[in-house]
C-alpha cells in the first residue's frame, strides 16, 4: 500500500486534492482514527453508531443502516449529476489546521462489491444519502483492499 503525505497551505483543499481523487473510490477518516484502524487492520462499518462520524447523522444514514462503510465514489465526478451533488458532502469537511484526515483509496478490485446509492429510493427515503457521490461497501474494508493512504494536513 502506497502512503502519501500532503500538506496544503491555502485555497480550497478539495480543489487541490481533486487531481489525486477524481476517478477513484475512497473513504475518509480523521487522522486520529488511523492508529486504531491500522491496529485492527480494517475500516469498520458504524453499525451501532458508536464510531465517530464527521459527515452528518450517524443514526439515519442509509449505508450505516445497511451495515456498510460509506465511501466517496468519484469515478464519474466529471459528469453533470455528480457535479450537482458534490457540495452536499465534501471529503475535506473534517480537515482543520488542528486535525488532518486520512484518505483511504480503494483498489479497483473492490469496486464490484460496492452498493450504489440509488437503492435508497426503494426504501426509507428519510435516510441520508448523497446521490451520485456516496456508495457503500458491505461490511469492513480490509486494509489489504486499500491501494493508497493519503495523509492530508492543512495550515
Amino acid at each position: 500500500m502506497k502512503k502519501t503525505k500532503i500538506h496544503l497551505d491555502q485555497g480550497d483543499p478539495l480543489e487541490q486534492l481533486m487531481p489525486r481523487i477524481k476517478g477513484k473510490v475512497f473513504h475518509v477518516s480523521k487522522a486520529r482514527n488511523w492508529p486504531n484502524i491500522e491496529f485492527i487492520g480494517r475500516i469498520l462499518p458504524n453499525e451501532n453508531g458508536e464510531l465517530e462520524t464527521s459527515f452528518g447523522s450517524s443514526s439515519n444514514s442509509y449505508f450505516k443502516n445497511k451495515r456498510c462503510v460509506s465511501v466517496f465514489d468519484y469515478r464519474n465526478i466529471h459528469e453533470a449529476e455528480p457535479k450537482k451533488h458534490i457540495h452536499k458532502c465534501r471529503p475535506t469537511k473534517p480537515l482543520t489546521p488542528e486535525e488532518g484526515i486520512v484518505i483511504f483509496v480503494l483498489g479497483q478490485e473492490s469496486y464490484d462489491k460496492l452498493e450504489p446509492w440509488d437503492g435508497w429510493s426503494h426504501g426509507d427515503t428519510r435516510q441520508m444519502v448523497v446521490p451520485y457521490i456516496e456508495a457503500g461497501y458491505p461490511g469492513a474494508i480490509e486494509l489489504s483492499q486499500i491501494e493508497e493512504l493519503i495523509f492530508v494536513t492543512v495550515s
